[in-house]
This record gives C-alpha cells, sequence and structure tokens, in this order.
C-alpha cells in the first residue's frame, strides 16, 4: 500500500496547490441554473487542461500528460480537498475514456480522446434499462446490422447529462441468438442522431441530473462500435470496475474536507447554552463519520496500489464501492443528526438526499457482495 509520496509527487502537490490559490472557483460564483453551470464548469476544465491537471497519465500523443497515474491520483485529491468543483466530463473521464484507450481503435482515440480531456465533448453512459439495472445483462435495446451501419431501438435510463453530452455509449444486443452476457456490443451514438429523444428527470435533490433515453432506429455507422462486435460485456465489466476503484481516491479526499465542515458546523451550534462539541454523544457521532472516511482512505488505497502500478482495476474494487458508500451515507446521516434538521444548511440536506442513492449507483450493494464473494473470495454458487 502506497500512502507516501515521492520527492517528484511532493512537487506536482505544492505545484496543483498553487494553482489552485489562484484559480480554483468560489463556489457563490458557480451558476446555480444548470445550463450556464454547465459551460462554466467546461471552462473550469479546459483551464485544468491546459495547466496538466486533465488526463495527467493518458498518452501524450492524444492530448494527455503521458505521466505515471499516481501523479494523476495526487492532482484529483488536491482538488477534491480545496473543495474544487467536478468536471463536468466526469464519465468520459472516469468511465469511457479508458475503455476508448483499452478496446478502441487508433482512429477512434485521435477522434475521441482529446476533446474528452478539454471538454470539448461530453460523454454519457447507455447502460442500465427500465428492467435491466443490476442484471444489466438483461438488457432489451437492439442494434440490428444493416448496410448503412447497426439500427438500434431501445430505452435506456439514468443517463447522468444526457442532456449535455454528444456522444453516449450504448450497450446494445447486437446477437439475439447468443447467450445471456454474449452478443452484446457496444456502440458509440452521436446524440444529435434522428430518432433519439432525452429526458431529463428531476432528481429529489431538485436537480435534473440525469436522463431517460429513447432510441428508435437511430443509425449507428459501423465504425462506431466499440471493440469487436459481442466484445460489449467484456468491455462493460472493464468500465464497472475502473468507475467503482479510481473514484474512491478523491473522493474520500472529498468527505475528509466535509467532515472537517461538519466539526466545524457542530461547533457553531450549541444545545441548552451547551456546545454540542461538549456532548458525548456528538463526538461519538463525528468519530464514527471520521472513523469511516479514513477505513475508506486506507482501504482504496491498498486496493488501487495494482492499478497505480500499471495493473488492471479488479473485483476488489466493489469492497471500495461498498465502504464508499457506507462512508458518504454515515457523514451526511451525521450532519443531520448533529445539527438538527432544521439546522442543518442546504449544503447538508443535498448532500444527505444525495447519499441516498450511493447503494445504487454503479451497482447496487447486493450486486457488490455477489462480486466479492464469487471472485475474491471464491465462495460457491448458491
Amino acid at each position: 500500500m502506497k500512502l507516501e509520496l515521492s520527492l517528484r509527487e511532493r512537487r506536482l502537490q505544492e505545484d496543483v496547490r498553487a494553482f489552485l490559490a489562484e484559480h480554483c472557483p468560489d463556489p457563490a460564483h458557480i451558476p446555480h441554473h444548470l445550463d450556464e453551470r454547465m459551460a462554466y464548469l467546461r471552462r473550469w476544465q479546459a483551464k485544468c487542461f491546459a495547466a496538466g491537471y486533465v488526463g495527467r497519465a493518458w498518452p501524450a500523443e492524444l492530448g494527455g500528460g503521458g505521466r505515471p497515474t499516481a501523479e494523476q491520483v495526487v492532482v484529483d485529491q488536491e482538488l477534491a480537498a480545496a473543495g474544487a468543483p467536478e468536471f463536468p466530463s466526469i464519465v468520459g473521464l472516469d468511465v469511457l475514456g479508458p475503455a476508448i484507450l483499452a478496446f478502441g481503435t487508433d482512429e477512434q482515440r485521435r477522434r475521441y480522446v482529446r476533446p474528452i480531456l478539454a471538454a470539448e465533448e461530453l460523454w454519457c453512459q447507455g447502460f442500465s434499462e427500465p428492467e435491466a439495472g443490476s442484471d444489466l445483462a438483461s438488457l432489451r435495446t437492439t442494434a440490428v446490422e444493416s448496410p448503412a451501419g447497426y439500427i438500434i431501438s431501445g430505452q435506456k435510463t439514468w443517463i447522468s447529462w444526457g442532456q449535455f453530452a454528444r456522444w453516449c455509449g450504448v450497450l446494445a444486443r447486437t446477437d439475439a441468438d447468443a447467450p445471456k452476457h454474449k452478443g452484446i456490443s457496444l456502440l458509440v451514438v452521436d446524440m444529435e442522431s434522428p430518432g433519439l429523444e432525452v429526458r431529463p428527470m428531476e432528481q429529489i435533490t431538485g436537480h435534473a441530473e440525469f436522463s431517460e433515453l429513447f432510441l428508435d432506429g437511430v443509425v449507428v455507422p459501423h465504425e462506431n462500435v466499440l471493440g469487436a462486435p459481442g466484445d460489449g460485456w467484456k468491455i462493460a465489466m472493464h468500465v464497472v470496475a475502473h468507475e467503482r476503484g479510481t473514484a474512491a481516491l478523491p473522493r474520500q479526499a472529498t468527505l475528509r474536507t466535509w467532515v472537517d465542515r461538519l466539526v466545524a458546523d457542530a461547533g457553531a451550534v450549541s444545545r441548552d447554552g451547551v456546545p454540542a462539541l461538549a456532548d458525548e454523544g456528538v463526538q461519538a457521532t463525528l468519530a464514527r463519520a471520521f472513523i469511516e472516511v479514513e477505513v475508506l482512505r486506507h482501504h482504496a488505497s491498498r486496493t488501487m496500489s495494482p492499478f497505480l502500478n500499471g495493473g488492471p482495476v479488479g473485483p476488489e474494487s466493489s469492497a471500495v464501492k461498498l465502504l464508499m458508500a457506507q462512508a458518504e451515507q454515515t457523514l451526511a446521516a451525521a450532519a443531520i443528526e448533529v445539527l438538527g434538521d432544521a439546522g442543518a444548511a442546504e449544503f447538508w440536506h443535498e448532500r444527505y438526499l444525495y447519499s441516498r442513492a450511493a447503494s445504487v449507483y454503479g451497482g447496487t450493494q447486493q450486486i457488490q457482495r455477489d462480486i466479492i464473494a464469487g471472485r475474491v473470495l471464491g465462495l460457491p454458487q448458491e
């Protein structure tokens, strides 16, 4: 497990901190309206890309930095610790971009990678369906080959930022006669295609982060298949393992800053004239939240060490995903408990509501436990 930074990484850390001290957006200046917010965040990502802090470990010939993966982790953790806003191209950076690097043709890499890094083109992920979420292999969207390309018809849901994306990585069944986990392909779909409709969905937080996607005879060129036809399941497993594991390292840094924020907020609260922080129950609640974030930090660092040294992300990432969801939910619940529903700021209410989805998105807790049981512990099937 690697927790100590090398001399080069410490210098990078100092450079990132200096950059953020000058350029990190003030949250009060970030527009609340979604269209304006996304435009603002695209400019923010472009500025970070120009400074060399986006795609630092991606190939230099494709616009990346060509540096070790550990350096990107240093950058991501510093961004998170500073409270910098997330990049709008998160699906491209964390999900589909790595898949293009691993499975795409040279032409696909040249076409798609740099616009992802610079936030010139946003991506979304068309995997889940109304009746194929956790059981992704049950998807019903079809892609029928024709002389003009693949004709896609079906419905997708939980499409993050679909209304802003130019491209969507869609899983569709290209061979109806193949076994359940076979005959699935991943196709790159132009979101401006005829026959495609995006319907944003407002969440309980009040934001329309997700969308439904309807495809009715959408034509996708043959060259927009990622990997070989039928490789969709293999690519999807690569994608979700990468997504579950790599997200935890910067996320734990974000959660750690939230712990500090909660302690500061609790310090301003008194009950019957007694400071809340003097209450042993409050201290225990805050300690539980802190401990879970620390457990996440150490476990994520240990689990992701092989990846940081150039290896693949394995099924152990499911354990990281479970701990990440638990830490986030514990912290958000602690805020409401310590501050009170009426006393908690809008920030904490939104964190609490959003945290409830943490045990579902990216694969449910039941799915993660099944992966750990079968693929990590080697337990027999029921």
